[in-house]
């Protein structure tokens, strides 16, 4: 992406949503005024990538092919992947080669990788053999890898330039790696990583005084296999504007710069609110039908069997609710109070994991803690509930209400923190359908508890 300052323009941003809002007539405008289109484009990708993502494909890859390739290689740019990927397919295979050659390699990936199948193989083989090497090396790498988000268009230089010869050299790179050009990264002979120099410390080092002098030796790096949660930790923690990326040998490959770190904190965020509710992980309004419901379907049939289950404990209270009717009423707000109370405790724990603010040492405390929030809610909301139900159905419901209250927002509080604990440490995604394990314990303590404690006191 070419880099430029700007400032969006009123104009721009009503074309944006009218595209949000009536997609049709954004298209319909734009059609009809490909100067405005071009100018837009150029000046604001980022309003162009909306506009693209907001209507259908067909007409989207025809606005794209009316610009020139580098403006509508920067308008790709800015698309979410699937999105790009979307209207890419709409294109013939050299066309989008074209606009797949004028991107930053890393962002390229990201789109191809996206392709179904067909497309994929057609693109890569309509590219020239050098790009289509260097896009094949990086889609080896999964996408939730520091392998899978480098770029590696990257400065380095080898340990026997002087910081003269270092600059002069780095005068000729510019051009060709532009905003990529955030530290400069010294290596050995045979490309191993050895230091990194800033900027600053290059210019103002003696011309002649060697690199291996100015560089900060052995400098925090990922390697390909690192999982993007932690490279992007690595960023935040020493504040790097862009984290080095080696091979298992030691050699530099490439660089995770910090907009691709932000960007990968949000997928993982979203990923754990997908997974928590039992969608698929990736899974976006991008993704396929029939791959999205394959995904969702097995969660769904555990949930049928966990209102089986439910069902077969209600069942189990036949008599109980025969015998007072206004029982049925009662059991799923027990129930859904606790399931409240609970997915709580199941959002703080996920987000204190999703930011690295729960080592495994500190979890049992953390557990504790919501036990204790659960308990003093639970008590609160007992006496409200049991006081409400006393008043309209009478004392002994009350009662009843007050006590599997109680004992339910204990049950969720404990079960809220622990799910997640006890996923990673089995060594499976914490967020991984916690909501569902969440909501089947609530519910059966809920309907269960709540018919126990009413055969016993009623």
């Amino acid at each position: 992406m070419r880099f430029r300052l700007f400032s969006a323009r009123s104009g721009d941003d009503d074309l944006r949503d009218l595209a949000r809002r009536t997609p049709d007539a954004a298209e319909e405008y734009l059609e009809a005024h490909p100067d405005e289109w071009e100018t837009l484009a150029e000046a604001t990708p980022q309003n162009a990538a909306d506009i693209l993502e907001a209507i259908d494909e067909a007409p989207a890859a025809d606005l794209l092919g009316d610009l020139e390739v580098e403006d509508a290689a920067d308008v790709l740019d800015e698309m979410r992947p699937e999105a790009a990927a979307d209207v890419i397919e709409q294109l013939p295979a050299d066309a989008a080669a074209a606009l797949i050659s004028a991107m930053e390699t890393d962002q390229a990936a990201d789109i191809v990788g996206s392709l179904d199948d067909d497309a994929r193989s057609a693109v890569i083989e309509a590219l020239d053999p050098e790009a289509s090497r260097d896009l094949t090396d990086l889609l080896r790498y999964a996408p939730d890898t520091a392998g899978g988000l480098m770029t590696t268009e990257i400065a380095s230089l080898p340990v026997g330039m002087t910081a003269g010869e270092a600059v002069e050299r780095l005068r000729v790179l510019h051009d060709e790696l532009g905003a990529n050009m955030t530290y400069v990264y010294v290596v050995d002979d045979a490309g191993r990583l050895l230091g990194v120099v800033s900027f600053r410390d290059l210019f103002f080092a003696r011309p002649g005084q060697g690199l291996d002098e100015v560089m900060v030796r052995d400098p925090v790096a990922a390697t390909v296999g690192t999982d993007r949660e932690i490279a992007s930790e690595l960023i935040q923690r020493y504040h790097l504007i862009a984290l080095p990326v080696t091979d298992h040998e030691g050699h530099l490959v490439g660089i995770v710069k910090v907009s691709e770190a932000l960007e990968a904190v949000q997928a993982e965020a979203t990923e754990d609110i997908t997974a928590m509710v039992g969608a698929g992980a990736e899974e976006s309004v991008y993704t396929p039908v029939m791959r999205s419901a394959r995904r969702r379907l097995p969660w769904i049939v555990v949930n049928l069997f966990i209102g089986f289950a439910i069902a077969t404990v209600i069942f189990q209270f036949e008599d109980t609710i025969r015998s007072d009717a206004r029982l049925a009423a009662y059991m799923p707000m027990v129930a859904l109070l606790a399931g409240n109370s609970g997915n709580q405790s199941l959002a703080v724990i996920i987000r204190a994991m999703a930011i690295g603010d729960l080592p495994p040492g500190r979890a049992p405390r953390a557990v504790r803690r919501e036990f204790a929030v659960g308990f003093v809610n639970g008590v609160a909301i007992a006496l409200l509930s049991g006081l409400g139900g006393a008043l309209i159905a009478g004392s002994h419901i009350g009662v009843v209400i007050a006590v599997a209250v109680a004992v339910n927002f204990l049950v969720a509080g404990f079960a809220g923190a622990g799910i997640p604990v006890v996923l990673r440490r089995l060594g499976q995604d914490p967020a991984l359908a916690s909501n569902i394990f969440l909501t089947m314990i609530t519910d059966i303590v809920g309907f269960g508890g709540f018919l126990l404690t009413a055969s016993i006191l009623l």
